[in-house]
């Protein structure tokens, strides 16, 4: 397929304006990647300066979990109280000789 000479004027005056089009485009382009990264910008800033309200159920459920694990702590110290001591310690009796504190040096 060959360009005839009358295309070729054609052509050659329609090269600016598509060239125009062009840049219009990429800068539009630009433009809107632009606006979008600093609404996002703005999102995340608002979002990280405001707190979460926990829902009803929500402090209901932390309420039970920290009563459980109260159950739990109390539960292990009276199984530890419960415990028969080792034989050392229960023979073991304090020298009144002896003081009560210990020096350590380095």
């Amino acid at each position: 397929m060959t360009i005839r000479s009358i295309d070729m004027q054609v052509l050659v005056q329609k090269v600016g304006e598509v060239a125009k089009i062009q840049q219009a485009e990429k800068t539009s382009q630009h433009i809107k990647q632009q606006s979008f990264l600093e609404q996002i910008a703005q999102q995340t800033e608002v979002v990280s300066k405001t707190v979460n309200e926990a829902s009803a159920s929500e402090s209901g459920l932390i309420r039970e979990k920290q009563s459980e694990k109260k159950k739990k702590h109390t539960g292990k110290k009276k199984a530890r109280q419960n415990e028969p001591d080792d034989e050392e310690t229960a023979n073991w009796t304090p020298d009144p000789n002896k003081g009560s504190n210990l020096d350590v040096r380095a």
